[in-house]
């Protein structure tokens, strides 16, 4: 997906309790064409925040209230999977190591520069556009009916509708009409593409 393409449809969220902060990240990344929501306190961010919107967060380690690691244990515990990048102005190894176990994309020290920031925002925000497709592929899967699964399986396999309906027991023309829904259901236009959706979502024996 082109960089324009991932402006129009994610957000940056930043959550700093430091006020001149928020002002300078918004202004710069709106000037670089993002969205910018701002939040001066992690319980803030809990509180108001939509993460049905895909995008990233900015997350200071040190806040008053909530630290920026309580707040990914919170998200994690959430199952909410919104690629964090942590900002610190005391950052330690064993920090930096914990931060990335737990699933953030990376962590820059205060005050980055401008291309650093860029480039780790362009990064998470990659990375929210692959979770964002396998929550798309997940629900198109699970829309399908158990017999269009079967031929979905088979389909990906580059199996011709005779040999499916052979395999199935049932008439080439039901494989055709199978195929076919399986094909608008996971937005797929070949049996390769199927093949990659099913691969994504491990449903392959």
């Amino acid at each position: 997906m082109s960089q324009q393409n991932l402006h129009e449809i994610m957000v940056i969220r930043i959550v700093d309790d430091d006020e001149e902060l928020l002002t300078s990240f918004r202004f710069l990344l709106e000037g670089e064409g993002w969205f910018v929501r701002t939040y001066n306190s992690a319980e803030a961010f809990l509180e108001k925040d939509n993460f049905n919107v895909p995008g990233c967060a900015i997350v200071d380690i040190r806040m008053n209230g909530m630290s920026g690691l309580e707040l990914q244990d919170v998200l994690n515990a959430r199952g909410i999977k919104l690629p964090l990048i942590f900002l610190s102005g005391h950052g330690t190894v064993e920090t930096v190591v914990d931060t990335l176990k737990s699933g953030a994309v990376t962590f820059l020290s205060k005050p980055p520069s401008l291309d650093k920031l860029k480039e780790a925002v362009e990064n998470a925000l990659m990375n929210a556009k692959e979770l964002d497709d396998q929550k798309t592929d997940f629900r198109n899967w699970q829309s399908l009916t158990n017999k269009e699964k079967e031929v979905a399986r088979l389909v990906s396999e580059g199996l011709l509708n005779k040999q499916i309906a052979d395999e199935l027991g049932i008439a080439e023309r039901t494989v055709q009409t199978h195929r076919t829904m399986v094909y608008r259901k996971l937005d797929a236009k070949n049996n390769i593409e199927v093949y990659k959706i099913l691969n994504r979502l491990k449903v392959l024996s």
